[in-house]
């Protein structure tokens, strides 16, 4: 019987209902929207989803999931400090920055390698310089883009052996281990010596990286 009158209230459409062959509820709990109700009777307790699905609208969704994202976040004051050697190829006013790699040390990771690679020219005394690169620790990793309209390098002369001074911006684009899910942007300032202002040239470097980065946890 009590099935019965379960299957009819379910072709009768009457949502968040309770149908029993036994006596009235004698405990109710929780009977607001999105909670369920309970009802303790001399058989074995039924328990039924009430409140309407509808109240989860898009607004309410998009909230939940702005508050999820802003959790387990955190903001770190950044300073890292490298220095190692540069391998670039200087032809007809284009720099091709084949490898630049270098020791050092810096938040988050400790004791790091630098690595990295990029394109620049060398028509003008100072020149924009692009490239992509990564500081790589024992526990974490942070990837890094120079971002071209905000660095240059500048050199002490048009022949060698010379001095260039480079400054820029470098933004972080995701990382690993303790700098899980990397993001923000760290000015960058260092000089790199090089015997000549042409051809292949290997000469050594010194940075030092400075900012705020949010990671994860």
């Amino acid at each position: 019987m009590l099935l019965g009158k379960l299957s009819q209230a379910a072709r009768e459409g009457i949502p968040n209902k309770v149908v029993s062959a036994r006596r009235p509820p004698i405990l109710k709990i929780g009977a607001r929207a999105g909670t369920v109700l309970a009802f303790a009777m001399a058989a074995p307790i039924f328990v039924i989803p009430t409140g309407n699905a509808s109240a989860l609208t898009p607004s309410v969704v998009a909230a939940n999931s702005a508050r999820a994202a802003s959790v387990g976040t955190r903001t770190v004051s950044f300073s890292g400090h490298y220095h190692g050697v540069a391998s670039l190829l200087i032809n007809n006013g284009v720099v091709t920055i084949s490898s630049v790699a270098g020791v050092g040390t810096a938040t988050l990771l400790g004791a790091s390698t630098v690595a990295g690679k990029g394109t620049a020219s060398s028509t003008a005394q100072c020149d924009p310089f692009t490239g992509k690169g990564s500081l790589s620790g024992a526990h974490g990793k942070i990837n890094l883009t120079v971002t071209d309209s905000k660095s240059q390098g500048c050199s002490s002369g048009q022949s060698g052996p010379v001095k260039v001074t480079f400054q820029g911006v470098a933004v972080a684009e995701g990382g690993t281990g303790t700098a899980s899910g990397a993001t923000g942007s760290l000015d960058f300032k260092g000089t790199l010596n090089l015997t000549n202002t042409s051809g292949s040239q290997n000469g050594p470097y010194t940075v030092t990286l400075t900012g705020s980065l949010t990671v994860k946890g």
